[in-house]
C-alpha cells in the first residue's frame, strides 16, 4: 500500500537549486503548498556544500560585457543568448539572496561583499599579513566566497517560510496526466515503501550524472535525467557532459592549474604551449594532449606544482584564512587537503572524469517541454544552452552555485504561477503500478550481479579520454556497443534491500545517460569548444547547431536544431 500526498509545487532535490526554487515559489505565492522531496537530507545533500564555496557575480560589469566575452572565448556562440543575458543580469542579486537566506557570504570591514577575480596575481601584503591582489584581469566578472555550512541555514529559512520537507525519499519516475506533469513516484530509501506525490507543478532539481568516478561529484547519479527522458522531455547538448579534472591516482581529488606545469616523461612542458591567452578554467586541449602523449609512449605525465602560477592564488582562497573569512570551509578544506594530498607518493597526473551530464532542455523560464515541469541546477545546465560549447558548469569558477541559484530563482516563481492556475492532477493507477513493477523487479530477481559490479563496468566505458573527450567515431561506436551489452544485463541485477533497489535504478539511469552521450557525440561531426573529435578536428561546415535528444517509442532519438543567431543581439 503506497503513501499518498498532494501539494501545489513539488521540488525534487534539497540541495541549493531545490531550496532556492522552493523559497522563491513560496515567496511568489505564500498561499501555495510547497514541498521538497530529497533522497537523503535536504540542506546536506548534493554538491553545493562540497565545492570551493565561491560564487560568480558581475560586480561592476554589465550583462552585455559578460555575454560578449563569454560567447567569444568560452561558449563559441552555441549559446541561447536570451538565457545567458538573463543569467548575467541576475548574478549580483543571486549573491544578495544567498546572504539574505544564510548570512554566510564573506564581507569586508565596511559590510561589502569581499570579491576576488579569478587568476589575480599577488603583488604584496597588508600590515596584517593578508595578500594584496592585482585584480586587473580580463574577465568581466568576479567571485564572492560563501562559508560551506550555508546550506543548513538556507534550509532553516525555507522551513520558516512554510516549505515542507520529506527527506530520505528518492524519486524514481514522473507521473503525467494528458501530457502534463501530475507528480512523482518515490520510495523510502530505508523501508522501501512507495510514496506517491500529486502536484500541480514539479521542479526537478535532483542533480546530473557524474558516473561516480571523482569523489566530490559522486552524488550525481542521473535519476532525474532518466525520469524526465521516460516522461518524454527533450534534451540538448548532451555531448558536452564530459568534464574532466586533473587528479592523482593516490587520492582522486582535484588539482587546479595543472595545464601550466604539465610535463611528459621526456621533461617537455606539453601543457603551457596549448593554453590560450584568456584561460578561465581547465583547457580541454591540454587534457586531450595528455591522451596524445600517453598514446605516443611519452607517459606518465608529471605535474610540477611549484611552476603553477595559480598556486599563490589558490592557497589564498581555499583552506586558508589569508583572504576570506570562512571558518567552516577552512576546516573542511584543511582536513580534505591533508588527508588527500598527504597520501600522494608521486607527481603523476591523470584526467579523472567528472562528467556533469545535465542536458534537460529548458527555456529562459526554466520550463521543460512538458507542461508544468520545470528544472533547476545541474540537471539542466547544458539543456539551458546558456553555456554553449562547453562542459558544465560553464568552465569558469563559481558558476556552479551561480547557475543553481539563478535557475532556482527563475524556476520557483514560474512553477508557482503555473500551479496557481492549474487543475488538481489526476493520478493514474496504471502508471503507478507499472513504475512499481519496474523499480521493485530487482528485489524479486534471481540474478547474481550486484549494482556496484555494473557501476564498475560502466566506468570502464566512460572514464577513458579516447571515448569521452578526445573522441573518434570508431572508439565511440565500440563504447556504445558496450553500453548496449550492459543494458542487456540489467535484468540480471539483484537487489537485497531498498538501498540496492535504488542502486539498480541508478544503473539504469547511468546507462541511459551514457547512451544519450555517445549518440549525441556521434551526431556532432566537428570540433567546437570543449567538444573535440580526432576525426573531425575543425568546426562543422553546417553552421551552429544544437544536438537534441528525445524518447521515440522508448528509444533514444537524436536530432538537430539550428541556433537562431538572427534573433540574438551578438553574432560571430
Amino acid at each position: 500500500m503506497s503513501e499518498r500526498m498532494n501539494t501545489d509545487v513539488l521540488v525534487v532535490g534539497g540541495s541549493i537549486a531545490g531550496l532556492v526554487a522552493a523559497i522563491t515559489a513560496k515567496e511568489q505565492d505564500p498561499g501555495l503548498d510547497v514541498t521538497v522531496v530529497e533522497k537523503y537530507s535536504s540542506g546536506y545533500s548534493g554538491k553545493a556544500n562540497r565545492g570551493a564555496g565561491i560564487m560568480l557575480i558581475l560586480g561592476d560589469h554589465t550583462p552585455e560585457e559578460f555575454a560578449q566575452f563569454y560567447l567569444k572565448h568560452i561558449g563559441m556562440y552555441l549559446n541561447n543568448q536570451t538565457t545567458l543575458l538573463k543569467y548575467a543580469s541576475m548574478l549580483n542579486s543571486g549573491a544578495e539572496a544567498i546572504e539574505k537566506w544564510s548570512g554566510k557570504v564573506d564581507k569586508d570591514e565596511s559590510g561589502r561583499f569581499r570579491s576576488l577575480k579569478w587568476a589575480s596575481k599577488i603583488v604584496g601584503k597588508k600590515e596584517d599579513g593578508r595578500p594584496i591582489f592585482d585584480q586587473n584581469v580580463p574577465y568581466p566578472w568576479t567571485l564572492v566566497a560563501i562559508d560551506l555550512d550555508y546550506m543548513r541555514e538556507v534550509r532553516k529559512y525555507a522551513r520558516k517560510a512554510g516549505v515542507r520537507f520529506v527527506d530520505r525519499t528518492g524519486m524514481v519516475d514522473l507521473l503525467t496526466d494528458g501530457g502534463k506533469v501530475a507528480g512523482i513516484v518515490g520510495y523510502d530509501i530505508d523501508s522501501g515503501g512507495q510514496c506517491v506525490f500529486g502536484a500541480r507543478a514539479v521542479v526537478l532539481a535532483c542533480g546530473n550524472q557524474c558516473y561516480r568516478i571523482m569523489p566530490m561529484w559522486s552524488a550525481a547519479r542521473g535519476e532525474g535525467v532518466a525520469a524526465a527522458f521516460r516522461a518524454g522531455a527533450k534534451f540538448a547538448n548532451c555531448e558536452f557532459g564530459s568534464f574532466y579534472n586533473w587528479t592523482n591516482l593516490d587520492h582522486f581529488e582535484s588539482d587546479m592549474g595543472v595545464e601550466y606545469a604539465l610535463y611528459n616523461d621526456k621533461g617537455e612542458n606539453v601543457g603551457r604551449p596549448l593554453i590560450k591567452e584568456i584561460h578561465p578554467d581547465i583547457s580541454a586541449d591540454v587534457v586531450a594532449e595528455w591522451y596524445k602523449q600517453t598514446v605516443a609512449g611519452n607517459g606518465p605525465l608529471h605535474y610540477r606544482m611549484h611552476e603553477n602560477p595559480l598556486m599563490p592564488y589558490l592557497t589564498s582562497v581555499l583552506g586558508s584564512d589569508a583572504y576570506h573569512n570562512r571558518p567552516y570551509a577552512d576546516r573542511f578544506w584543511g582536513y580534505l587537503f591533508f588527508n588527500a594530498f598527504s597520501q600522494q607518493t608521486n607527481d603523476h597526473v591523470v584526467p579523472g572524469l567528472v562528467g556533469e551530464f545535465g542536458g534537460l532542455w529548458v527555456d529562459e523560464n526554466m520550463a521543460t517541454t512538458i507542461p508544468g515541469l520545470y528544472a533547476a541546477g545541474d540537471l539542466c545546465v547544458q539543456g539551458s544552452r546558456a553555456w554553449g560549447a562547453t562542459a558544465q558548469p560553464g568552465r569558469h569558477r563559481g558558476s556552479g552555485i551561480g547557475f543553481a541559484t539563478f535557475s532556482g530563482r527563475v524556476a520557483g516563481p514560474f512553477a508557482a504561477g503555473y500551479a496557481a492556475g492549474a487543475q488538481a492532477p489526476s493520478l493514474q493507477d496504471e502508471q503507478i503500478e507499472a513504475i512499481d513493477r519496474r523499480v521493485t523487479a530487482p528485489l524479486k530477481s534471481s540474478g547474481t550481479m550486484r549494482p556496484m559490479e555494473m557501476v564498475a563496468e560502466i566506468q570502464k566505458v566512460m572514464q577513458p579520454l579516447g571515448n569521452s573527450l578526445y573522441r573518434h567515431e570508431d572508439r565511440m561506436n565500440k563504447a556504445l556497443a558496450r553500453v548496449e551489452e550492459l543494458k542487456a544485463l540489467l535484468p540480471q541485477l539483484k537487489a537485497d534491500d531498498p538501498h540496492h533497489m535504488f542502486g539498480v535504478n541508478e544503473c539504469e539511469a547511468t546507462l541511459l545517460c551514457a547512451e544519450m552521450f555517445f549518440k549525441a557525440s556521434l551526431e556532432r561531426k566537428g570540433s567546437l569548444g570543449w567538444f573535440l573529435r580526432e576525426d573531425y578536428p575543425e568546426p562543422s561546415k553546417d553552421g551552429l547547431q544544437w544536438i537534441t535528444v528525445q524518447s521515440k517509442d522508448g528509444q533514444v532519438s537524436v536530432g538537430k536544431e539550428r541556433v537562431p543567431l538572427e534573433t540574438y543581439p551578438f553574432r560571430p
